[in-house]
């Protein structure tokens, strides 16, 4: 199918090849992007490398918050595969958001979930103790981009990319991950991944953790 052409004003539905970088970081841009068909890689820079942070399927849309906020781009996205999307420019937004309850209520769920991650993300900094630090940021990570393989789970994100975004330096991170190793707590760990031995026995942990906050007084 060809690409269909767009008026300034107009949400339409364009062809884009795979690999096509649709934007990158850094980059301003007004337009918001609706997946027909086909997947689109996010990803962000971290240090030298690039690192994906989700990869979205049909029927998921991206890019809405440089037309709510008029920012630079948070974030690369590039497609994965053939894919039909559509793109909807800044004049069309609000009618579109007006004329499709769907997309409306789908906005609204995923600004609420960003807003939720921001709150979760000010707590985990607020956090003075890096193993409770660091265990509940890997128990939510665990949530969003991890595998399973047997009774443990595999966490797609590496150490140093960890530490950056819980606020700890990579000795103080280290040095964490060695006392969950040594606890059956993490059974591995390389530059892409961080491995859970045990999701059960960690989830006995973060439990742990709770009850030691809530009774920091008595102890």
């Amino acid at each position: 199918m060809g690409a269909v052409a767009l008026t300034p004003t107009e949400p339409g539905t364009r062809a884009f090849a795979a690999g096509t970088v649709l934007f990158r970081e850094g980059d301003h841009g007004r337009e918001m992007y609706i997946i027909a068909s086909g997947r689109v890689r996010i990803s962000k820079r971290v240090r030298d490398l690039e690192k994906t942070v989700s990869v979205l399927p049909a029927g998921e849309f991206f890019g809405e918050m440089a037309i709510l906020n008029d920012r630079p781009r948070s974030a690369t996205a590039t497609v994965l595969e053939d894919a039909e999307l559509l793109v909807v420019p800044p004049e069309a937004f609000e009618p579109l958001v007006f004329h499709h309850r769907d997309v409306a209520v789908r906005l609204i769920r995923r600004l609420a979930q960003r807003l939720e991650e921001a709150n979760q993300d000010l707590a985990l900094l607020l956090d003075r103790d890096p193993v409770s630090r660091t265990a509940r940021a890997l128990k939510r990570l665990a949530g969003s981009c991890g595998h399973r393989f047997g009774r443990g789970l595999r966490i797609q994100l590496g150490p140093g990319e960890l530490a950056e975004r819980i606020g700890l330096t990579p000795v103080e991170l280290d040095d964490v991950l060695r006392r969950f190793h040594r606890a059956g707590l993490v059974a591995g760990v390389d530059e892409d991944s961080i491995d859970l031995a045990d999701t059960g026995r960690f989830d006995r942990f973060l439990e742990y953790l709770d009850l030691r906050h809530h009774f920091a007084e008595v102890t």
